[in-house]
């Protein structure tokens, strides 16, 4: 088949970037000849993009060859509409609530101009991403030809843009009107876009229409490992040469420290102060930081992005009572955004002991939600310091690496997330994830307590009251994993078989993309 992605971003990073990089490569693995529009203009550098077509290049007169991948990038005048915003080399960025109606208009037009030309090459169907504002760029390129289109919905759009800015659905209303069908994550994402789109639910005929897909993992890149020394010297290689090719990452020498002034802004101060280096890099100090890892020293494992609504926040709070009961764990906390800078100062405060330092930072954009701050605070000695490690960003070469290393994994999302990637990528790996059950997430636990039942429960936090859940939770799952000590790992690999083997059978992307064509 000639198959056509349409998505608005890169191929690389997080969340639906990654959805469409995965289900792009599995396509070509199972010998379609692939094209995504987007607006990854360094995808000449991935490994599985075989041509890449800049903006304003011509289009080659032929489709690409059968299990192959082209990139083609759309111009689009320089200008990036996002749902929330961040920070893009080489565009300017706009949410698109705060384009204007022209903006937004020009936009389609020109994404649409190139969808048409590469559809025009003997396409079979165009998969599209997100409710807005893929489907209407699609419905207005193929209106006249004959190419479906489906359309992938992920949170993001719906949550952040359509939800609070409802002028906008009259374009989602377009491009999903046309859509053969609209493929969801979740049970939790099928009743939101039910909810959302109630007035129009039935001319879009959204009951008919909407499947649930999971998205998924790739089983040949998260796996268990054999050899823990040897997966940890891989990923300190992979780290050395990453900071090789940019060493623009956070270096703590080169951070200022933010006085706390009762009359300034500390948030928006914290934010800037991450703005000074280049979040997307790797860490540059991170090797000589890196606390070499023991195999009776169980890690503890935060990967996803730094914001209030992810609960990150929320696990060093309650890190000095889990390092209370269990010494010997060690905290590493993965990921980038615009609350890193509040998550070190924190750090920080808890090495000198300063609670009103800690408590400023922690409610600063109202990055943690507990008010009851002085109930888990304590000073920390300088060997529990060195067992608290944040590494920045890392992309799934590195990460492969370090996931199987530890023996668990936190996914405290309070925002209500579409799907738990985190948590089946932690399941491929052998680590037991413990998630809040609500959401997306609820169907990646409840797959589990199909056949693990014992495991799915210790996975499961309440959303509710998970802050004062942690401490016990995770006392109770090394507990589960590791019945005859820290240093006997026969239990938590039997745990982890377990759990890949549910991770792969369910979550696997050759078996996700097949789903999506049939």
């Amino acid at each position: 088949m000639q198959l056509i992605i349409l998505h608005g971003y890169l191929l690389q990073g997080t969340g639906s970037n990654i959805y469409v990089a995965n289900i792009a490569k599995a396509w070509r693995k199972q010998g379609h000849a692939v094209t995504v529009v987007c607006q990854d203009r360094t995808a000449e550098a991935l490994p599985f993009v075989e041509e890449f077509i800049e903006p304003q290049q011509p289009l080659p007169h032929t489709p690409p060859r059968p299990g192959t991948i082209r990139v083609v990038s759309p111009d689009i005048n320089g200008l990036l509409p996002v749902y929330v915003f961040d920070r893009y080399d080489g565009f300017e960025v706009k949410t698109i609530p705060d384009m204007s109606k022209q903006e937004i208009e020009n936009h389609i037009a020109m994404t649409a101009a190139t969808l048409r030309q590469v559809a025009s090459q003997g396409a079979t169907r165009v998969l599209v991403n997100h409710a807005l504002l893929g489907p209407v760029i699609a419905k207005r390129a193929l209106q006249d030809m004959d190419v479906p289109y489906d359309v992938k919905i992920h949170g993001s759009a719906v949550e952040y843009t359509l939800v609070p800015h409802p002028r906008l659905l009259t374009y989602a209303y377009e491009g999903l009107e046309k859509a053969e069908s609209i493929f969801v994550g979740t049970r939790y994402v099928q009743e939101r876009v039910l909810e959302v789109f109630a007035d129009v639910a039935e001319s879009l005929r959204l009951k008919e229409k909407l499947k649930i897909v999971p998205p998924g993992m790739d089983p040949d890149l998260f796996t268990m490992t054999a050899d823990f020394v040897q997966s940890q010297n891989r990923f300190v290689d992979k780290i050395r040469t990453k900071i090789q090719q940019n060493s623009n990452g956070r270096n703590h020498r080169r951070i200022a420290e933010i006085k706390v002034d009762p009359n300034g802004d500390l948030h928006q101060k914290l934010i800037e102060l991450g703005e000074t280096y280049d979040q997307r890099a790797t860490d540059v100090d991170l090797i000589e930081r890196w606390p070499t890892l023991a195999r009776d020293e169980p890690v503890i494992l935060y990967f996803g992005k730094f914001l209030g609504q992810k609960g990150v926040g929320e696990i060093l709070l309650t890190a000095p009572t889990i390092l209370s009961a269990v010494p010997q764990a060690r905290f590493i906390f993965v990921g980038f955004g615009a609350y890193r800078e509040h998550l070190e100062a924190m750090i920080m405060a808890l090495g000198r002991g300063d609670i009103e330092r800690f408590a400023a930072c922690a409610s600063a954009g109202e990055f943690i939600e507990v008010r009851d701050i002085s109930r888990w605070f304590r000073r920390l000695e300088a060997d529990e310091i060195r067992r608290i490690t944040v590494t920045g960003i890392m992309d799934h070469e590195c990460l492969s690496e370090l996931l199987p290393l530890a023996s668990l994994t936190i996914v405290p999302s309070k925002w209500p997330e579409a799907f738990g990637m985190v948590a089946v990528e932690a399941m491929a790996a052998g680590v037991l994830p413990l998630c809040n059950y609500h959401a997306g997430l609820r169907d990646v636990v409840d797959e589990v307590q199909i056949e693990e039942p014992d495991i799915a429960n210790i996975m499961k936090l309440d959303r509710a009251k998970f802050v004062h859940q942690l401490p016990e939770k995770v006392c109770q799952a090394l507990t589960f994993l590791y019945p005859d000590g820290f240093d006997n790992h026969s239990g938590r690999r039997k745990v982890g078989e377990a759990l890949r083997r549910i991770a792969v059978e369910k979550f696997s992307w050759s078996g996700i993309a097949k789903r999506l064509l049939q």
